[in-house]
């Protein structure tokens, strides 16, 4: 293939609609060494760091054995109303870090906190793989802007 003289090969892309910037964060989003207690400090966090994300994402928040955060990470980000992940994805990073117990999060954009089939499906299982490993999954809670849905106090999990 020859190339043609004075054409470039570069590629450009121009939006006129949307504008993205890279935001680095000098600290954290959320202060680590805060005490989880309750589903509301865990919406907290997550309204924090993806309540007004306009794709879903999900959140994991990794505690030590007094329930203080160790750390937390974006998990998986999906479309509009899906994200998908495996319970691997989760434990991975988890384990690694050597966190006493997680908690788990992921926004609607759509502004409806009901949680869907996949959101029940997908939750049983990874609490099924975390109690295998031994690393309790304290809950998993459905954030937007206004609002919130937790499992653990909907279905009444025991720790």
């Amino acid at each position: 293939m020859t190339r043609a003289a004075g054409r470039s090969d570069r590629i450009r892309v121009s939006t006129h609609r949307y504008t993205f910037h890279v935001v680095r964060e000098a600290a954290p989003a959320y202060p680590v060494g805060s005490t989880v207690s309750c589903p509301r400090e865990v919406v907290a966090i997550a309204q924090h760091v993806i309540g007004s994300s306009i794709t879903e994402c999900l959140l994991a928040i990794f505690l030590d054995a007094r329930h203080r955060v160790t750390g937390y990470t974006e998990i998986a980000r999906g479309t509009l109303n899906a994200t998908r992940f495996t319970p691997r994805d989760v434990l991975v990073p988890a384990l690694k870090l050597g966190c006493g117990s997680i908690c788990i999060a992921h926004n609607h954009p759509s502004g409806s906190v009901d949680p869907s089939r996949a959101d029940r499906v997908v939750t049983a299982a990874l609490r099924s793989a975390c109690a295998i490993v031994g690393l309790p999954l304290l809950d998993h809670v459905i954030v937007t802007e206004s609002g919130w849905w937790s499992f653990r106090e909907a279905e009444g999990w025991e720790e």
